[in-house]
């Protein structure tokens, strides 16, 4: 298994490139050979490399139309940029690299980054390049029925871009609506966007309405970007949204069956890309693991987002990729579901027969009716019964041990003495 890479997408202003260098060489190549202590040295300045060797991986040399060796590939953006043939001097390379405008792109979710080569196993996954606020046309198998049609513009409607701001960068990663309350809307994505910030950074939702964008301020309920690799945050829309149902326990996918995504390649509008599930819970099974592999490697920015079946139910929260095998890997049903068990959301996953027959515990308290909103300031009243139309957001968790389940409590009508005694005041406008 080659090193996984995870796929958050971080753009920065600076004048430095995100070119990937695609090295193609055959066995018994003099000349390729030379060029090695050229390359390594490249790889040693931070240079993305992808090493195809033509013997092994004969579709890609067809494909660039790759006639001599060594043959250097500059790709940026899924496009080619440079080729030079033959052996070349360190700074010809560099040049070449060097030689593009625009945004630095750069991955932040881990180092020695496996470069974006595009899809080799499936040939009719191609991402989708936005040319409207919203991405109209999905990529892929055309539609085999009406039901799934409807799945699939059901999770399109659900899938959001988030943003996180830090130290002069911006983090970009994917996200899936998956619970609406009142004016509450629940969003499922990776851990590993706010692995830096440590949760700190202010956090932007974009929404895509009608082929308009509406961003929205988010707030991070929890998150694990260690084993896992999963988090919550939750936003308020300002209009009515549907979500995207979660995988229940008893109609978990299996190796083999059609599914398709829908992410942010390099920050774009969302797309969607058809693939197969290749395997389940195959890697970091002593951690207990819940993981999807599927075919086809996910682009830069698609993670956190959702990998869907074809009933369109969230089976899988993107988490990182294998570009040598060009396949993906996702965080499986029962760390979405470990997630929703620590926030005291089981109920969107249990089966409905399951929660309408499950007998009542007096003795368990009641699961708060919502997790933490994006309050708004409210205005100040008499602190007499109740301090103002704020309400007070109650996290307990135990800091020793972090699988524990959190319990969150909302306080809908806080009184003075409670802000007080929590050292809060009441806002004012």
């Amino acid at each position: 298994m080659h090193m996984l890479c995870y796929l958050l997408l971080a753009a920065g202003i600076t004048g430095s490139s995100d070119s990937v260098l695609v090295e193609f060489t055959q066995p018994g190549c003099h000349a390729c050979t030379t060029m090695e202590p050229v390359v390594a040295q490249l790889q040693r300045e931070g240079v993305a490399i992808r090493r195809v060797d033509a013997a092994r991986e004969i579709h890609l040399v067809q494909r660039y139309r790759v006639a001599s060796f060594p043959t250097y590939l500059v790709l940026s953006g899924g496009r080619e940029i440079a080729r030079l043939q033959g052996t070349q001097p360190i700074q010809n390379l560099r040049q070449a690299l060097a030689n593009r405008q625009g945004e630095r792109i750069r991955d932040t979710g881990a180092r020695n980054v496996q470069p974006e080569v595009p899809q080799t196993q499936l040939s009719n996954l191609t991402p989708a390049v936005a040319a409207s606020p919203v991405a109209a046309t999905v990529s892929g198998e055309s539609m085999p029925s009406v039901n799934l049609a409807l799945a699939v513009e059901r999770a399109q409607a659900a899938t959001v871009r988030i943003r996180v701001r830090e130290q002069g960068a911006v983090g970009v990663a994917t996200g899936t609506i998956i619970d609406t309350h009142g004016q509450e809307a629940l969003v499922l994505t990776c851990g590993h966007v706010f692995r830096d910030s440590e949760g700190k950074a202010p956090i932007e939702v974009e929404l895509f309405v009608q082929g308009q964008i509406h961003t929205v301020p988010g707030q991070l309920i929890d998150y694990d970007a260690k084993t896992r690799d999963i988090a919550l945050v939750s936003i308020q829309p300002g209009f009515p949204i549907q979500p995207v149902p979660v995988i229940t326990k008893d109609q978990l996918p299996a190796s083999g069956v059609a599914a398709f995504s829908f992410g942010c390649d390099r920050g774009a509008d969302p797309s969607r890309r058809d693939t197969r599930i290749t395997a389940v819970n195959k890697y970091n099974q002593h951690l207990g693991a819940s993981n999807l592999e599927i075919a086809g490697a996910p682009t830069i920015g698609r993670s956190g987002g959702g990998l869907f079946d074809h009933q369109g139910r969230i089976v899988g929260v993107c988490n990182a990729a294998d570009f040598e095998d060009d396949i993906g890997i996702y965080a499986g049903p029962g760390t979405i579901h470990w997630q929703l068990d620590r926030v005291n959301l089981a109920s969107l996953y249990q089966p409905r027969a399951a929660i309408a027959s499950a007998p009542r515990n007096n003795n368990v308290p009641e699961p708060p009716t919502r997790l933490a909103a994006v309050t708004q300031p409210a205005p100040q009243t008499s602190p007499a019964a109740t301090a103002s139309n704020q309400e007070v957001i109650v996290i307990l968790r135990d800091k020793n041990r972090p699988d524990t389940p959190t319990q969150i409590k909302t306080i809908a009508e806080p009184t003075a003495d409670i802000l007080k005694l929590l050292g809060l005041t009441t806002q004012h406008r």
